[in-house]
């Protein structure tokens, strides 16, 4: 019941062009058999996105077209976003841009692979740094099969099931 609301919230929160009480994002994975690639989609509330990005680069951050910022883009998520092996994040996707949408920005990445994501420990640290009560919610489907893993303060990094 709490997962249903938080997640009308998110959607119904930039709608209404209000100030969010919290600090969340939701992001899925899903396999394309056809492409034989993980497509990874990240939402971000974008004035959150925009001070972690600030307190990233060192100066005042803001979204606009071109190569600059997908060049921080990318190294920001490259240190907050990937999988942990012999505890050092290593980041095996590529990155494919960003849109804004509102007040919300959508990241997208891939992983080139077949394999299955069971077993991998993923580290979803996005934002945490700025915001202590951040939350990353993250789907990953592969046919029929779903789960859904919460990334907070007390676990940034996770086992795939």
């Amino acid at each position: 019941m709490k997962k249903g609301i938080f997640l009308l919230l998110l959607m119904v929160l930039p709608l209404l062009g209000l100030a969010h009480p919290f600090h969340s994002s939701v992001g899925e994975c899903i396999y394309n058999a056809k492409e034989k690639t993980w497509e990874i989609s990240i939402r971000l509330f974008q004035d959150d996105l925009e001070q972690g990005l600030s307190a990233f680069t060192g100066t005042r951050f803001v979204f606009q077209e071109g190569p600059q910022t997908d060049k921080v883009l990318d190294a920001y998520l490259r240190k907050h976003l990937g999988v942990q092996v012999n505890q050092q994040l290593t980041t095996p996707y590529r990155y494919l841009g960003w849109e804004a949408v509102k007040d919300v920005i959508w990241v997208y990445v891939e992983i080139p692979t077949e394999q299955n994501l069971k077993g991998m420990f993923w580290e979803n640290s996005l934002l945490a740094d700025t915001f202590p009560d951040q939350t990353n919610l993250f789907h990953v489907a592969r046919g029929e099969h779903k789960q859904s893993y919460l990334f907070q303060s007390t676990k940034w990094i996770q086992v795939f099931e």
